[in-house]
């Protein structure tokens, strides 16, 4: 019977199936067998036979050096492996060839491939990438596709020898700057790609020219701290792409920091940040970075034709990922806006809190000679000259056509502070009449009389108290002297210019414009 069953069982005609073995990292060698302690010299030949096998042997270091244009990043170490895989192996001695090659005017002639080669090209596209090239390395960027543009980036990859670098990494720049708004994918390749040829041959990232879209390629970089350079000359675009990541306050958003002022504290926070921020790269310091170190292969994705493989070692200050240097930076950009608040003569102030001493010296060393405050003293004789000035004597002899224009003044005055139901009464008694008619005093009477503009001078420098008194000297109440100018600005453009704060009168910042523009008028 169980001869029978066996029959059935389908199981024991299949070939049995083998126990996997455990490999080890390259995949192709079990793992029992590398780890086999009996003989060590089994184990380095067979880690070599698994590395021969995938194309790869072991890193030779072939640099190893510190930027010297970039103190975010320490060290770069550039790895060397002889690689046995060559799909592109033609590509360098065609390129060598056609160095020799020079371009002549032609038309445009369409081409495409997703590897663009030289081996490619027939004779009319071979003639329009000559020429192409040739304006390309002159600056002129005629039309191309994308296949052209990416065949004139693998030429420079490729050939070092024959193109410098430091020529080389400025003509990738410029070619990816000339063509990035119609090819978008030149930004995903060309990121990673101009770090990597930088990085590798040791030569500077050409800041000047990726500066107008620094801050789209800060968005997709893996490597932000290569594109931020902050070198010792302090670059104004990166210092303020570095605040964006590493400071969690907006000086630009500052009420303080609009219109005419805009410039004034762009420039003093940039130079201020850049002076404060290699004290807190430096060593030894209170600051403690996160110092990553980050292994990748260069060129990932492009045309390589070499028969070695490089990777790049690469140790940096993270501006991302230390969280104390965000406290330190925002308290920095703070303490310099209070800095500029106080040479405007602003009285409010930003907290400030985890600055150390020898930052709040640094910064103060700097406002020393950049932009000095005026003595207290002196500051003080100037506002009383100014406010003395205000009821000095007129220099000049009055005469009667000044003393008509006074008493209309006076009348105009009168007229627009009365109720509107008293008018005829009062005026149909007095001994000087008023204006003929209504529209007529609208035309000639000036939008602010001359007391309203000096009242609102001192309320727009923030010298409340000096309005105060100068409505006492006019017999005016100062709160009513306030109430007719917002009366005014509401006729013109249907909102107050004046709110009150506390017991004063303060001007409102979003129409300091306005107010300007008002008492400038004739």
């Amino acid at each position: 019977m169980d001869s029978k069953d066996s029959f059935w069982d389908i199981g024991s005609l299949l070939p049995k199936k083998k126990r996997p073995q455990a490999m080890g990292e390259h995949g192709d060698i079990p793992l029992n067998q590398i780890t086999d302690g009996k003989k060590s010299t089994d184990i380095g030949v067979k880690k070599q036979e698994a590395l021969r096998l995938h194309g790869v042997c072991e890193e030779d270091v072939l640099r190893d050096y510190a930027p010297e244009d970039n103190i975010l990043i320490s060290r770069v170490r550039v790895l060397k492996r002889k690689s046995n895989m060559h799909l592109f192996h033609g590509f360098y001695t065609d390129g060598v060839l056609w160095q020799s090659y020079e371009g002549k005017c032609c038309p445009y002639v369409p081409y495409f491939s997703f590897v663009p080669q030289y081996e490619q090209l027939n004779a009319s596209q071979k003639a329009y990438y000559l020429y192409f090239r040739d304006e390309a390395n002159k600056g002129n960027f005629l039309q191309a596709g994308q296949s052209y543009v990416m065949l004139y980036i693998f030429e420079i990859i490729n050939l070092p020898e024959f193109i410098s670098p430091e020529i080389g990494v400025m003509r990738l720049a410029k070619i990816w700057a000339a063509y990035r708004s119609q090819l978008p994918m030149l930004d995903k390749s060309m990121i990673s790609w101009l770090s990597d040829y930088a990085l590798l041959h040791g030569v500077s990232c050409p800041f000047s020219l990726l500066s107008p879209f620094l801050n789209e390629i800060l968005e997709k970089s893996n490597l932000k701290e290569f594109y931020l350079g902050l070198g010792e000359d302090g670059r104004a675009d990166a210092i303020e792409a570095f605040l964006r990541l590493a400071s969690s306050y907006r000086y630009e958003n500052s009420r303080y920091a609009q219109g005419k002022n805009k410039k004034l504290f762009s420039t003093h926070i940039c130079r201020a940040v850049a002076r404060a921020l290699p004290r807190a790269l430096s060593e030894n310091k209170k600051v403690t970075f996160q110092m990553v170190t980050k292994r990748y292969d260069a060129f990932v994705g492009a045309l390589w034709s070499g028969t070695e493989r490089y990777s790049l070692d690469v140790t940096y200050c993270s501006v991302t990922g230390t969280d104390e240097l965000k406290i330190l930076m925002t308290a920095i950009v703070k303490y310099t806006e209070n800095r500029l608040r106080a040479h405007l003569s602003v009285k409010s102030r930003l907290s400030v809190s985890c600055l150390p001493d020898a930052y709040r010296a640094l910064l103060d060393e700097y406002f020393a000679y950049a932009l000095p405050l005026p003595s207290k003293k002196a500051k003080d004789t100037r506002e009383d000259e100014e406010y003395e000035a205000l009821y000095d004597a007129p220099s000049h002899v009055l005469s009667v056509s000044d003393a008509e224009k006074i008493e209309q003044s006076s009348w105009d005055n009168t007229w627009r502070l009365i109720p509107e139901e008293e008018k005829t009464e009062i005026f149909a008694a007095a001994s000087v009449a008023p204006l003929k008619d209504e529209q007529a005093q609208t035309e000639h009477t000036p939008f602010l009389s001359s007391e309203e503009k000096t009242f609102l001078s001192f309320l727009l420098q923030g010298r409340a108290a000096d309005a105060r008194r100068y409505a006492k000297a006019c017999g005016v109440e100062y709160m009513s002297m306030g109430e007719r100018i917002n009366l005014s600005f509401s006729e013109r453009m249907g909102d107050v210019a004046l709110e009150i704060v506390g017991e004063d009168l303060c001007v409102i910042s979003d129409y300091e414009n306005e107010i300007r523009d008002a008492l400038n008028e004739e």
